[in-house]
């Protein structure tokens, strides 16, 4: 399906080593998630690959790209550009690797905030971003083991630490998290009447 070696090359050579660690967690993760969660081994490992290489770009360069893209930059991204390393990262995906499937893409574009209706593997990519072996935040091993029996109950502890992380250090709470995790909710019949 697609040249790993050759996109491992390209990408070691355009980003800083750690970062390119982690790529390969996400991707080895993804492909380990995908097989135990019926989703396409071989996709969820090439969104894991490619899902951060827009990651360490500055605001100004990563407000660019998006314009340059016809990307809709919400107030949140321009208030918080890095956010949009996701959506600015499946354009590179495209034009940088010609990679088409848009189910990679989606995958790509959405790991960053969510979204309320995503795909086995827009779940994958997401999970194996936090919980990759590289990872050591606080709640990592719960989220591990999680990932092992519920890839939803997963993902809901992933937006969870996410939106703790963002008011412990006081930024915004992105709409698109707070409705993705509240989508997740719903469709397992966790909420109050």
């Amino acid at each position: 399906m697609f040249n790993e070696e050759y996109i491992k090359v390209k990408l070691s050579l355009q980003m800083p080593e750690e970062r390119f660690k982690h790529l390969v967690g996400v991707a080895e993760t993804a492909e380990k998630l995908a097989h135990r969660f019926g989703a396409d081994p071989q996709k969820a490992r090439l969104a894991g690959l490619l899902h951060d290489i827009a990651r360490d770009f500055s605001d100004d360069e990563m407000l660019k790209r998006a314009r340059q893209a016809n990307l809709p930059v919400s107030e949140y991204g321009f208030a918080m550009p890095l956010l949009l390393h996701g959506p600015v990262g499946a354009v590179m995906a495209r034009e940088e690797f010609g990679i088409s499937d848009p189910d990679i893409l989606n995958a790509i574009a959405v790991h960053t905030v969510g979204s309320e209706d995503m795909s086995q593997l827009d779940k994958i990519l997401f999970v194996a971003d936090k919980i990759e072996p590289n990872r050591r935040h606080q709640n990592v091993e719960e989220m591990r083991k999680l990932a092992v029996q519920d890839l939803d109950a997963a993902l809901l502890s992933c937006f969870d630490e996410s939106i703790r992380y963002a008011l412990k250090i006081g930024c915004l709470l992105h709409p698109t998290s707070v409705k993705a995790r509240n989508a997740i909710l719903y469709a397992r019949g966790c909420y109050r009447r």
